[in-house]
């Protein structure tokens, strides 16, 4: 009988289907609207798939993960300035075609396209509506700042299950990130609501921020 590996390599599924159905899910999440989500889920995924080999060098710093949890989520690129005939979307500049789908290199990324080269890849091993819902389930794991900052999602949400959703799946599990990372976002939560209610999240890290700063300061001139 094959391994569950061989069978998820024989379906045709591995990262790029991964980071579509996150994405889609994230959007979905964050946004509520299912078809834009998977235009949303497919452009990211072709993007990502790219800039990992075409893209210059460099072009996304690997940020070490604590820095990602301790700088504060208003440093997340929501609201940044985008190019002449781009938009900002959770946090990234991108281009929106003509039939109000996400694009890239001047083709829309549509519907149909996500369920051709996701949905149904899925489906061969399983059943599209658990895949579904089990990448809702595992979003919602995250809080919201998380999911609307690019690196945030990369690092925390994506690369943890990268090559073992589907995995998970096959297994009868569900897919979890390594229990660290969720045991570091409750603790700031937590420690965001001790701050105070009218502080909120943003500013509660901004202010961890600013002091670790001054901390390092203090150490550089001790």
């Amino acid at each position: 009988m094959p391994r569950p590996e061989d069978l998820v390599r024989m379906a045709g599924l591995g990262r790029f289907q991964v980071m579509a159905l996150l994405q889609a899910a994230r959007y979905y999440k964050l946004k509520g609207d299912l078809e834009r989500a998977k235009s949303w889920g497919l452009n990211r995924a072709i993007f990502y798939a790219w800039a990992k080999y075409y893209g210059p060098r460099g072009w996304r710093r690997a940020a070490r993960l604590d820095e990602l949890l301790r700088r504060g989520a208003h440093v997340a690129r929501e609201g940044r300035r985008c190019p002449e005939g781009m938009v900002e979307e959770l946090g990234e500049c991108v281009v929106v075609g003509r039939r109000g789908w996400y694009a890239l290199g001047g083709e829309e990324q549509t519907p149909r396209d996500f369920d051709r080269e996701v949905t149904l890849r899925v489906s061969k091993l399983i059943p599209w509506e658990q895949a579904w819902k089990a990448a809702l389930e595992y979003v919602s794991l995250f809080p919201e700042w998380v999911l609307r900052d690019p690196q945030r999602f990369y690092k925390l949400v994506y690369e943890p299950v990268r090559d073992t959703f589907f995995l998970s799946l096959l297994r009868g599990e569900k897919p979890r990130p390594p229990r660290s990372i969720l045991e570091r976002l409750e603790s700031l939560e937590r420690m965001a609501g001790k701050a105070g209610k009218q502080t909120g999240l943003d500013a509660f890290m901004k202010t961890e921020a600013m002091n670790k700063k001054r901390d390092d300061r203090g150490v550089e001139n001790s």
